[in-house]
């Protein structure tokens, strides 16, 4: 027969793993609610994207090949199509500057303006021409001739 106080030990065993799955549970649960919490929308991962890439990415020149601005109505009036070379590499990129209005000089911003890239160098097909705090879009290059290849 059993005393009253091997009892009392095997119960408090149970209580206390009781205990630590309800704890893992509601950890597990806060994990989840603070992952879903604090997901980014696509505008916030998209800021991010060019912001990353503005404080760490390499500059080069670039031309426009098309512009919802143009002479012609474009048939993506959001985007900026646009080409540069890296390390030897042709790209044709597009960005969209709906949220970055501001920013855009709409009377130079047409097709073969040459533009100002930047590009993250590890991988060179990420880049953009405007953020909200570097343009490559500016007046200085409005007149200029346009990159080789490009």
């Amino acid at each position: 027969m059993e005393s009253g106080a091997d009892n009392m030990a095997g119960m408090n065993l149970s209580q206390l793993m009781a205990v630590l799955a309800a704890l893992a549970v509601l950890i597990g649960l806060g994990i989840v609610w603070r992952r879903r919490r604090s997901r980014q929308s696509p505008a916030e991962r998209e800021q991010a994207r060019r912001m990353a890439v503005n404080s760490s990415g390499r500059l080069t020149d670039g031309v426009l090949v098309e512009s919802p601005y143009g002479p012609t109505p474009s048939q993506t009036p959001e985007l900026l199509f646009y080409r540069y070379s890296a390390s030897g590499v042709e790209y044709t990129a597009a960005q969209d500057v709906s949220t970055l209005s501001d920013q855009v000089p709409l009377d130079i911003c047409r097709p073969g303006l040459i533009t100002g890239v930047k590009y993250d160098p590890r991988r060179p097909s990420n880049s953009i021409v405007v953020c909200e705090q570097w343009s490559g879009l500016d007046n200085d290059r409005a007149d200029a001739a346009p990159p080789n290849g490009a």
